[in-house]
């Protein structure tokens, strides 16, 4: 093959677009968990020091507690849709709670949903990533949704995105992070969906919710419904 042959060859491999597979995401956002960034990030400490000023009230008040936190990853953390999810005192079931950035109609949505304590190990259901031990990340490609949850995400704009990056956001990904209270002991979780860039949101913004998990799972250990 002369030399003219093979720079058509690679300006055709250069031109051909990459295909990016969901291992390729997984991949991506585990190194980069692995080996986040140490850096403070002081508009983060702030609003985690107004968050834990709730503490300082003779009664918590949950349900406005875990609206703040939303709202700080919503702002901070500058995600688009963040949702919080909590096992309800009075029968045991997981239902969402809180969001921040959701359209109503979406949000009304996810509030008719409810889930056991089952739900939430059965991977067979939803599919989805491990990517550390409190999340799970979930890809549009995997279809990662039951029919009763089709009205949570636009599934139309999600078949015409395409993913050019690993850390590109497609509608209808979402992430978990798990809120442990006691022995472990599921009590709630964070849901996200993309940064208002369009990514996935990035480790450190991962490491920042799990860390929040730990102070929410305080306010849930002992929540009556109130």
């Amino acid at each position: 093959m002369d030399i003219m042959s093979l720079e058509i060859n690679a300006t055709k491999s250069a031109s051909r677009p990459q295909v990016i597979s969901p291992q390729d995401v997984v991949r991506k956002l585990r190194f980069d968990y692995t080996y986040a960034s140490k850096e403070s990030t002081d508009r983060m400490l702030d609003g985690l020091s107004e968050l834990l000023d709730h503490f300082r009230k003779p009664r918590v008040h949950v349900t406005a507690f875990l609206q703040d936190a939303a709202k700080l990853i919503h702002k901070h953390l500058r995600i688009k849709e963040v949702s919080i999810g909590v096992r309800s005192p009075s029968d045991g079931m997981y239902r969402y709670l809180v969001m921040a950035g959701m359209r109503e109609f979406v949000w009304s949505e996810h509030k008719s949903l409810s889930y056991t304590k089952e739900d939430f190990g059965d991977f067979t259901k939803w599919g989805g990533f491990t990517i550390s031990e409190l999340t799970r990340l979930f890809l549009f490609e995997e279809k990662p949704y039951l029919e009763s949850e089709k009205g949570t995400f636009d599934a139309q704009m999600g078949l015409r995105m395409k993913r050019k990056t690993p850390d590109a956001y497609i509608e209808g990904d979402y992430l978990d992070v798990y809120i442990q209270g006691r022995n472990k002991e599921f009590v709630g979780w964070i849901e996200t969906g993309g940064t208002w860039d369009g990514k996935l949101p990035d480790a450190q913004a991962i490491k920042w919710m799990e860390f929040l998990s730990s102070i929410l799972a305080v306010a849930l250990m002992d929540w009556d419904g109130r």
